[in-house]
């Protein structure tokens, strides 16, 4: 191996997953599709200690982009970190965490966070 293999990494590990989803209901004799829906969630990790991930899809019922949510995680060797952000929809927040991975001292963190709007 040499030194440019060492310092860099050429294969990115990464995930993807895709599923489809319907419903078909004759409850009350209205045979008819009531949910269909198409998600998509995949997660990439960029270097050993940093990965960023996702996850949205497609309504077909209501025709719109269903939940969507984006990851980002960093190691900091005794921290971790992470911000967890919902950029669309009715639910709109993010979360930010930073604390220690030792399990006896987990307690020690620090969190914020956005909720969503209210609905009334």
């Amino acid at each position: 191996m040499n030194v440019d293999e060492k310092r860099y990494r050429f294969k990115i590990p990464w995930r993807l997953n895709i599923a489809y989803t319907m419903t078909y209901n004759n409850a009350a004799r209205q045979n008819e599709i009531n949910r269909q829906s198409l998600m998509v969630s995949g997660d990439v990790e960029l270097s050993p200690r940093w990965s960023v991930g996702g996850n949205t899809g497609y309504d077909f019922a209501n025709n719109g982009i269903s939940f969507t949510t984006l990851r980002f995680n960093r190691d900091l060797e005794s921290f971790r970190m992470s911000f967890n952000w919902t950029p669309i929809g009715p639910n709109q927040s993010w979360f930010f965490f930073i604390g220690i991975k030792a399990s006896a001292l987990s307690d020690i963190k620090w969190d914020q966070r956005r909720q969503p709007d209210p609905q009334f």
